[in-house]
Parts: structure tokens; sequence; C-alpha cells
């Protein structure tokens, strides 16, 4: 499996393009960060899942493909992923709290 990219963000005070590598808008200077976080949790989560499989932590692996799907189910790498590990729709996964998750 391989990383899925993040689809282009519109800065939403001047509509242009964000700058993937600052996740600022390049005219206004507004920062995007907190917009691309928000708008692809599913994607940043499926991701670090795979980093954590590659590390052998299978049950943090698990937790964010869970939680990657639950944030976009139409993600299909992380479906694709899960379907190949047997584990799509285990109940009772632990998910690991993303960063500013409040109680």
């Amino acid at each position: 499996m391989s990383t899925v990219s993040l689809p282009e963000v519109l800065c939403p005070l001047c509509r242009v393009p964000a700058d993937r590598q600052s996740l600022g808008c390049p005219s206004c200077r507004e920062d995007l960060g907190v917009l691309f976080r928000l708008r692809y949790a599913g994607r940043i989560d499926y991701n670090r899942a795979l980093e954590a499989l590659a590390a052998g932590d299978a049950a943090l692996g698990l937790g964010l493909l869970h939680r990657a799907l639950e944030a976009e189910p139409g993600l299909e790498p992380a479906r694709e992923l899960m379907e190949s590990l047997g584990v799509v729709g285990s109940p009772g996964a632990v998910l690991p709290q993303r960063e500013g998750d409040t109680p």
C-alpha cells in the first residue's frame, strides 16, 4: 500500500490554492494547517496507520485505520487494507485521540 496524498485546498478568504509545504495561503498568508487537518483527517490517519503497521504496531495501525474510515467512509485504500487484514467492521477498536481532541 502506498500513502494517500492530500487534494488541493483553497483558501476560504481569497480562493487561492494553499501551499502544501507551508499549509498556508500564498496570497494572504493565512495559516490553513487546521483546515488541512480537519478536511483530510481520514487520509492523515491512513498514512499514519501505514507507518504504524510498518513499524510493527498493529494495535495502533488498526485503530488509525478504523478512525480513517470513520472520518472518510469512502477512503478505499483504508477499506482495502482493513479487508486484507481481515478486520473490517470489528467492534470495540480503541481509537487513538487526535491531537487537539477534547474529552
